[in-house]
């Protein structure tokens, strides 16, 4: 008892919960918030929230942003141009119908928190113009939902290097538009993954689309396991879109004039199912790149395990 004056013991207490959080990370040291790397940022957005605006700084689930762009151009203003590597924040989002149109991404993830569908998810829906255009660059979108109204590309990219976007869906929302669903004019290392590529009212006009020109790529991309409903094409690759190390696989395609048409003749293309009106893969090294894919033109077709033409 020596440690205390007088040999007498303080009485016993209990000590709020303390949350440590991480140096860098604002409003990882609240209850609810979200322990990640000391370099990345966390935001929550949620317009339903009764607490919600953009003036907060959207650290704090209790107090989160009401849109994406606010908390988008939050996590851009923490990134570290200095340096070599960039963390990546993160953006997560509660369901609701945001009616936005958003710019390009940069080192962020952007998280839908709902589940897909019309009521449920975290959707970006504009009245008008794209869900999203412009470059991304270390972006990933996971479980969002992104719809077009009006004849654009739902996301339109001009450049799309080192990306994912996985297990979302790209929606058309007006019949008679000649929508496409993804356009790049050049893309690196750009991953399109488990995507549902879909509309209530009429098809895409084309699901996934790079338009290439002069010192254009279609580089080092997976496109992998989309389902794409489509009137024209469901993959299309321009001549002029170098499209080396680019591989196309089990993707299932429904049902446009061609299903997947690779104009550059670079891409692997691998076990995809496709139901084409006339051609379900055109691509002039068919004999080499293309492997076991399964098809079907005008109805007819079969599993071509040495090429498909």
């Amino acid at each position: 008892m020596s440690g205390f004056p007088g040999g007498i013991l303080p009485p016993m207490m209990k000590f709020p919960q303390f949350f440590q959080g991480q140096m860098g990370v604002p409003g990882s040291d609240t209850p609810l918030g979200l322990r990640l790397a000391p370099t990345s940022h966390v935001y929550f957005v949620d317009k339903n929230h009764t607490d919600a605006s953009d003036s907060n700084d959207g650290t704090d689930p209790m107090k989160p942003k009401l849109t994406i762009a606010s908390a988008r151009t939050a996590a851009h203003a923490n990134i570290d141009w200095a340096h070599d590597s960039y963390a990546h924040n993160w953006i997560f989002v509660n369901p609701g119908t945001y009616e936005e149109n958003l710019g390009g991404f940069y080192y962020t993830h952007l998280v839908g928190l709902g589940t897909l569908g019309t009521d449920t998810a975290a959707e970006v829906h504009p009245a008008a113009g794209s869900a999203v255009a412009g470059t991304l660059l270390g972006a990933h979108f996971l479980n969002m939902r992104f719809e077009a109204e009006t004849a654009v590309p739902v996301i339109d990219v001009g450049i799309g290097n080192n990306s994912i976007i996985e297990g979302c869906e790209i929606v058309k929302g007006i019949a008679g538009l000649a929508t496409i669903g993804i356009e790049f004019d050049t893309a690196t290392h750009m991953q399109i993954l488990d995507n549902l590529f879909v509309s209530g009212v009429a098809n895409f006009a084309q699901g996934i689309v790079f338009n290439g020109g002069a010192d254009k790529f279609a580089h080092a991309c997976r496109i992998m396991r989309n389902t794409i409903w489509a009137v024209t094409k469901g993959i299309a690759i321009a001549a002029a879109c170098t499209a080396t190390n680019c591989l196309i696989q089990a993707n299932v395609i429904a049902r446009p004039v061609t299903g997947i048409e690779d104009l550059n003749t670079e891409s692997y293309l691998v076990d995809n199912w496709i139901s084409a009106g006339t051609d379900a893969i055109s691509h002039a090294l068919s004999a080499t790149h293309c492997i076991a894919n399964h098809v079907l033109d005008n109805a007819v077709g079969a599993v071509e395990a040495a090429g498909t033409d």
